[in-house]
C-alpha cells in the first residue's frame, strides 16, 4: 500500500487530511470506469471550478466531460457530475475553462451531434449562492464536416479593452485525408455564436494548441508541430485585433521528442515508462504586471534533454519572449542545470506534462510530473519551478505530500480508456493570492474484483500554492 494512501475496502475509506484536495466523488464511479483525469481549471473570487474527463459517467450520461466546482476558494469541492450533451449527442472529454471579468465560466469540450459528426462544445455557467451549473454546449464545425475535432483549449480577453469579454477557441481538426491542422474560432457575444474557423498552422504533424490573451488584449497561439519521428517544434502566431489578421507563423522552439524505447514499443507511440503516453504539448503564459517584465511570453514543454546514453529522457523546459513572440531565447532547463538555483533535480528521472502561469505581479510557475524520489523512475509527485525574474533563474519546489503509482495502462485496467492513457494534460490558474494547481493523481488505492490485490486509481487533485516557495 502506497504511504499514506487511501485503501478502499468494504467500502470504509479513511484518509489522512491532505493539502490536496480530492475533487471527484469516488463514491460514483462504476466497476473499473473509474478514470478521472486531464484536468481544467478556472477561477473567480471564491468560485473554483474543475473540468475532467470522467470515464463512469459516460454510460450512464453519455458524457465524458465532468466537473466539480467550490464556493468556498477550493477549501471544499462538490462533484457536479457532469456537462449535459446536446439532445441526443455525446461529450467526449477533453475539458477546457477560461472564466471572464464578471465571473461567466466558459466550459470547452469534445462533442458529437445526433449524427455523430465531431465538433468543439462551448458552454457558459449559470453562477448562484448555492451551485455552479453550465448551459448546454453550443456546437462549432471545423472546416470538413467529416473530419474528427480534438484537443480544444479555450481562452477569455479579460484585458478591459475594446475586446473584454470576447471568447477564443482553438483545437486540432483530423480530416478523413490529409494531414492535421490547427483551427481558430472566436465569439464576440459571449458563447453565443461563433466564427467561421480559421486555418492557422501550415505543418503536418501538429496538435496540442493553446490560446493565451496578453495584457493590451493581444492574442497568441502556441502549438506543437511534431511531424518529425524523433524532432519536433513549438510554433506561435500573434493577432492584436482578435482575431482577424494574424502574424507569421514563428518557430519558438525545436526539440528531440521523448520516448522511452520499450514503453513506446509497447505503446506503437511515445512513451515513457509504466506505458504513459506522452506528447510535447506547449503551455503558455503572458506577464500581466506592471513590473520589469511586462509583456514577456513564456512557453512551457518537456523534452528529450539529449541525454538518453544516461537514461535522461524527459525535462521541463521554458522558451521566452521580450518583443511580443517576434523572437524567442534559447531553452532554459528549468529541473536542472545552470538556471536551478535551489532544490535541483539530481536524478536521470523523468519530468514531464508542464504547465506555465505568470501571476499579476510577474511571478512565474511552471508545474509538472516529476520522478525524482523514485529510483526506479516509476512513481510521481507534483513538482513546481518558479521564476522570480522573468524566467533566467528557477527554484524547484515539492508540492505533493506523497509519491504515487502508476495504474495498469497497457494493458488499461480501464475498458472506456485507450491502453498507455494517463492523461495529455494539467492545468493551471493564478491571481494575485497564489497559483491554483490540478492534476491527476493516482494516490488512492481501491479493490475491485478484477484488481483484488488493489491498483491505484486516477482522481483529480487541487491545491492552492503561494506567490513564492
Amino acid at each position: 500500500m502506497l504511504a499514506g494512501a487511501l485503501l478502499v475496502a468494504c467500502g470504509e475509506p479513511v484518509e489522512r487530511p491532505s493539502d490536496d484536495i480530492l475533487v471527484n466523488d469516488p463514491s460514483v464511479d462504476r466497476g473499473n470506469n473509474t478514470t478521472q483525469s486531464e484536468a481544467a481549471v478556472a477561477r473567480h473570487g471564491d468560485v473554483v471550478v474543475v473540468g475532467y474527463n470522467d470515464s463512469g459517467e459516460f454510460s450512464r450520461a453519455r458524457s465524458m466531460t465532468g466537473y466539480a466546482y467550490s464556493l468556498d476558494g477550493g477549501v471544499t469541492f462538490v462533484d457536479a457530475g457532469v456537462l449535459e450533451p446536446v439532445s441526443g449527442g455525446q461529450n467526449l472529454g477533453d475539458a477546457a475553462l477560461a472564466v471572464d471579468r464578471d465571473g461567466n465560466f466558459y466550459f470547452a469540450t469534445l462533442a458529437l451531434d445526433s449524427r455523430s459528426r465531431s465538433y468543439v462544445g462551448v458552454a457558459r455557467s449559470t453562477t448562484t449562492e448555492d451551485e455552479v451549473k453550465f448551459s448546454a454546449p453550443v456546437l462549432i464545425s471545423g472546416l470538413d464536416p467529416d473530419a474528427f475535432q480534438d484537443k480544444e483549449w479555450i481562452a477569455v480577453d479579460a484585458s478591459g479593452g475594446g475586446r473584454d469579454g470576447w471568447v477564443y477557441l482553438v483545437w486540432t481538426e483530423f480530416p478523413m485525408r490529409g494531414a492535421s491542422r490547427i483551427l481558430f474560432a472566436r465569439s464576440t457575444d459571449g458563447g453565443r455564436t461563433w466564427s467561421t474557423p480559421q486555418r492557422l498552422s501550415s505543418g503536418s504533424g501538429v496538435q496540442g494548441a493553446m490560446p493565451v490573451v496578453g495584457g493590451e488584449g493581444e492574442l497568441y497561439v502556441v502549438w506543437e508541430d511534431r511531424a518529425g519521428s524523433v524532432e519536433g517544434a513549438i510554433r506561435f502566431r500573434r493577432s492584436d485585433d482578435g482575431g482577424d489578421m494574424w502574424g507569421p507563423e514563428v518557430t519558438a522552439a525545436r526539440f528531440a521528442r521523448m520516448q522511452d524505447i520499450s514503453a513506446t514499443a509497447a505503446c506503437l507511440r511515445p512513451a515513457l515508462n509504466g506505458y504513459i503516453r506522452v506528447s510535447e504539448f506547449p503551455s503558455i503564459d503572458v506577464d500581466r504586471s506592471d513590473g520589469p517584465n511586462a509583456g514577456t511570453i513564456y512557453i512551457a514543454y518537456a523534452a528529450d534533454p539529449g541525454r538518453q546514453h544516461r537514461g535522461d529522457i524527459s525535462d521541463v523546459f521554458v522558451v521566452r519572449s521580450e518583443d511580443g513572440g517576434g523572437s524567442w531565447s534559447e531553452p532554459v532547463n528549468v529541473v536542472k542545470g545552470r538556471a536551478v538555483t535551489a532544490n535541483a533535480d539530481a536524478t536521470t528521472n523523468d519530468n514531464f506534462m508542464p504547465v506555465v502561469t505568470a501571476a499579476p505581479e510577474g511571478q512565474v510557475n511552471v508545474f509538472f510530473y516529476d520522478r525524482r524520489h523514485d529510483r526506479d523512475n516509476r512513481r510521481l509527485d507534483i513538482y513546481r519551478a518558479l521564476s522570480d525574474d522573468g524566467g533566467r533563474s528557477w527554484v524547484n519546489e515539492r508540492v505533493t505530500a506523497e509519491s504515487f503509482d502508476v495504474p495498469p495502462l497497457n494493458p488499461n485496467f480501464d475498458p472506456l480508456v485507450k491502453a498507455c492513457y494517463m492523461g495529455d494534460y494539467n492545468a493551471a490558474a493564478a491571481d494575485d493570492r497564489g497559483f491554483y494547481l490540478t492534476w491527476g493523481d493516482n494516490r488512492r488505492v481501491i479493490r475491485t474484483p478484477r484488481y483484488a490485490t488493489g491498483r491505484p486509481d486516477p482522481d483529480v487533485r487541487f491545491r492552492a500554492v503561494g506567490l513564492s516557495p
